[in-house]
């Protein structure tokens, strides 16, 4: 793989470039020194924080726990393209974003920017208090079939159960192929993810959701996240 490597505050401004017409998120994998690491939150903070800024989505810092290729990312999502450029544009002229890009240049490598598009939520999707993140990577096969499987299983007894929220999202440019499809889970902790898969995976529920996704796809491979900052309007 062919690694671009570019300033950080020139890796967020690829943010802009990469959107959908509908809610969609983006990814852009960093790699940041531990020394390096909590200058460049601070920096982001002050930023999101500036008067001005006015963010209308979504940007998370989020730190590599196991499976992940680099040790950070950043994740924004967005309801609209026209959103988002509207955002960049105002930003880019702004006083604090020239602060940030001075203070956070060569602190970091972009390794790779991904776009996804939202499909389909299902559990406690407004609960801002999760921060670990398990994201379970598929190529898919029969995309409806896979949906229902979800469905399915989030249907059950032991999907109302369960404290997670639950977030299929459909790869539109990446370079991660053969993975079409994420699906990411959140949970308030790891103990928490611990204890939700200690009682989802003995319920017949979840045999039958595993056969029926067999079927529509194949899983790829999974990488966890913990969530160090979030700014914007989530939750609203």
């Amino acid at each position: 793989m062919i690694h671009r490597i570019v300033s950080f505050a020139a890796s967020l401004l690829l943010l802009s470039t990469t959107a959908s017409a509908g809610p969609n998120w983006q990814t852009i994998e960093l790699s940041i020194s531990l020394a390096d690491a909590p200058k460049v939150q601070a920096a982001l903070d002050k930023l999101m924080s500036s008067s001005g800024v006015d963010l209308k989505g979504n940007v998370s810092l989020m730190a590599n726990v196991a499976g992940g290729d680099t040790s950070h990312l950043i994740i924004s999502s967005f309801d609209s393209r026209a959103e988002r450029e509207a955002w960049i544009k105002k930003l880019r002229a702004s006083d604090a974003w020239a602060a940030y890009a001075k203070a956070t240049d060569g602190m970091a490598e972009a390794t790779r920017t991904s776009r996804m598009n939202f499909v389909k939520s299902w559990g406690e999707e407004n609960a801002d208090s999760d921060v670990f993140w398990a994201i379970h990577a598929f190529s898919v096969r029969d995309a409806p079939a896979f949906v229902a499987a979800i469905d399915a299983l989030q249907a059950s007894d032991a999907g109302k159960a369960s404290a997670a929220q639950v977030h299929l999202s459909e790869v539109a440019a990446a370079g991660l192929t053969p993975v079409s499809h994420l699906i990411s889970v959140g949970y308030a902790s790891e103990a928490q993810a611990e204890a939700s898969n200690a009682a989802m995976r003995p319920t017949k529920a979840w045999a039958t959701y595993l056969e029926a996704s067999r079927k529509a796809g194949t899983h790829q491979g999974t990488f966890l996240m913990r969530t160090l900052a979030t700014w914007g309007n989530e939750g609203e």
